[in-house]
């Protein structure tokens, strides 16, 4: 078995494990500025360790890592702080569903720019990819139908603009892997984290700065276990990249969409219309049809 599916299995559950604490940290005392600060600073503090203790090339940051990293790290934050304030208008099980459909960037980048073929299976994941988010925001637009008109016109002006923009950004993000896999420094994987969370703290600090008071215990231990998280997720996912191609890797990773969606409904009890359901159905089947094809 290519060990590199082993890897993509360990970045699905590190990812899902993450979406869940996105949930725990919509809450009233953390903020999405300072959980999206915390946990790029945790991230950068676990893979700085790792990497002096044991990557056998320590420190060394080739230039071609360090741009790709400083890129990918800031508009990671900017998509995580955009995510994070969205959830304050949604549902953890149908947002988290559409970071996961963000697969289609990278998918595209993959057949456009590294000249990965795409059969008719794929393009028909990839429309599917599309139908699965439009079928999700007529599932909120449900829940939007039942609130008083006031609140219900906040948030549905908040919520399909934050998300699409997290779309988009998550996308970009999520390719910065595979650019660097393609730029023959995929051995550097370690050193591109430190300079990927790096950048991602900077930016979020400039953001923060002189406007949020210091983080409080909540905000403190929650990104610590999503810092955690988001390390062995991005790890795992580039040392797949190596073996895996990127048009399947992606889709595959986004299993974790299964156990964050199960965690909205079981443990906190969020609701799913019939539309939800379809839009749920219409994703997982993007995934598979990408993967199976």
């Amino acid at each position: 078995m290519n060990t590199g599916y082993v890897f993509l299995l360990l970045a699905m559950t590190a990812f899902g494990t993450l979406g869940i604490f996105h949930k725990i940290a919509d809450h009233p005392n953390c903020r999405p500025k300072m959980t999206a600060l915390l946990l790029f600073f945790w991230g950068g503090v676990f893979a700085f360790i790792y990497t002096t203790s044991f990557d056998s090339k320590g420190l060394h940051f080739p230039e071609r890592v360090v741009v790709i990293g400083s890129c990918t790290g800031a508009i990671a934050a900017l998509a995580l702080f955009i995510f994070q304030t969205a959830l304050r208008y949604g549902k953890i099980s149908t947002s988290w569903l559409i970071i996961n459909l963000t697969s289609a960037v990278p998918v595209l980048v993959s057949i456009v720019l590294f000249n990965e073929k795409l059969n008719a299976a794929k393009s028909i994941g990839i429309v599917l990819v599309f139908v699965a988010i439009v079928l999700l925001w007529l599932d909120k637009r449900r829940d939007l139908q039942k609130m008083d008109p006031g609140q219900a016109g906040v948030q549905k002006s908040k919520w399909l603009p934050l998300m699409l923009l997290t779309f988009f950004a998550q996308g970009l993000a999520s390719t910065g892997s595979k650019v660097l896999v393609e730029a023959k420094v995929g051995d550097y994987v370690w050193q591109f984290l430190i300079v990927l969370y790096g950048a991602g703290f900077l930016t979020m600090l400039l953001l923060s700065i002189l406007r949020e008071a210091w983080p409080n215990r909540r905000e403190f231990s929650t990104a610590i276990v999503m810092g955690l998280c988001s390390v062995v997720g991005n790890c795992a996912i580039t040392t797949a990249l190596k073996t895996v191609k990127g048009s399947i890797a992606y889709p595959v990773n986004n299993g974790s969409l299964l156990i964050v969606v199960l965690a909205g409904i079981l443990f906190f009890k969020e609701k799913v219309h019939p539309v939800g359901i379809m839009g749920i159905a219409f994703g997982i089947s993007a995934v598979l049809v990408l993967v199976l094809n």
